[in-house]
């Protein structure tokens, strides 16, 4: 577990873990249609 603080001060504890290729749906549905248009088609598969 990591503790992170905002630049507001809020500060929140979080679990980090790897991503896996089970992850790629969940990733592709973060990208919208600006993400696309100012980077292109992301290949979530071979980011991972």
């Amino acid at each position: 577990m990591r503790t992170i603080t905002s630049a507001s001060g809020q500060v929140e504890t979080v679990t980090v873990r790897r991503s896996e290729s089970a992850d790629a749906r969940g990733i592709n549905s973060l990208i919208c249609p600006s993400t696309q248009a100012v980077f292109g088609t992301v290949d979530v598969i071979h980011v991972l």
